[in-house]
């Protein structure tokens, strides 16, 4: 059976939802805080499953060398196509990223918005991360961002209202927290008319020590957890999981 992130249909139907004109305006801000956050603003940088190209168009026109890495070939011809429009240059790669490391070929590693966790498998995500950690530079930099376990505790109970998507489809979520609350498992169930549409999607949930400690495992030190880009403190209230490790 096909991992649901390698399913093309997945992206081509979720992709309006999931980026957003209103994600898209977000994304220039969010990589200046990013390069604010962990100080460097220039060398080589890999968006690890960069999707449309949201951040790495930004992160090459701050003058870094970019590459972006994505299992959908339907999210990296829209990434092409927004690097076109920006008039930036940056080497796309179709790979699953667990099959991907280019040693010390990277000063800077971005994977963004719950891009990771998607394996069934933890030592999957280990693999991930031990990839990372040879593509790095000595004194390279990753930045984690998830949504952490206790931000997702703190927004339960799950129970969402119901929205009407732009081609007028209505959207019903179902998210459910499985295996000793390890695993969310999402349900998103589009209704136009007569037609209903269900997508399934899972991943892997990480407390912040939890992270820390994976990318311990991983090789990586001086790990730091922040609540958002911009660097809040990793605390009640805060509604994302970033972690900056070092090599």
């Amino acid at each position: 059976m096909t991992d649901w992130f390698a399913q093309p249909h997945f992206w081509e139907r979720v992709y309006p939802l999931m980026f957003s004109a209103e994600r898209d305006e977000r994304a220039h801000e969010e990589v200046a805080n990013l390069l604010e956050l962990v100080g460097i603003h220039e060398g080589r940088a890999l968006d690890l499953c960069c999707g449309p190209g949201r951040h790495s168009v930004p992160l090459a026109k701050a003058g870094f060398d970019v590459t972006g890495l994505d299992i959908s070939d339907f999210l990296l011809e829209r990434a092409r196509a927004r690097a076109q429009a920006a008039k930036v240059d940056i080497d796309w790669v179709h790979e699953d990223m667990r099959n991907y490391a280019m040693p010390e070929g990277f000063d800077l590693v971005i994977n963004l918005y719950t891009s990771f966790g998607y394996f069934a498998q933890q030592s999957d995500d280990l693999k991930v991360l031990r990839n990372i950690v040879s593509s790095l530079t000595e004194g390279g930099t990753v930045v984690l961002d998830v949504v952490g376990k206790e931000a997702l505790a703190g927004q339960l109970p799950l129970d969402r209202q119901p929205t009407v998507e732009h081609d007028g489809s209505l959207l019903i979520e179902r998210v459910e927290v499985v295996d000793d609350w390890s695993r969310a498992k999402v349900q998103w169930m589009f209704i136009r008319g007569e037609t209903v549409e269900r997508f399934n999607f899972e991943h892997t949930l990480y407390s912040g020590r939890e992270l820390r400690e994976l990318m311990n495992w991983a090789g990586l030190s001086d790990v730091s957890l922040y609540g958002g880009l911009d660097g809040r403190p990793y605390g009640p209230g805060a509604q994302r999981l970033v972690a900056v490790g070092r090599r």
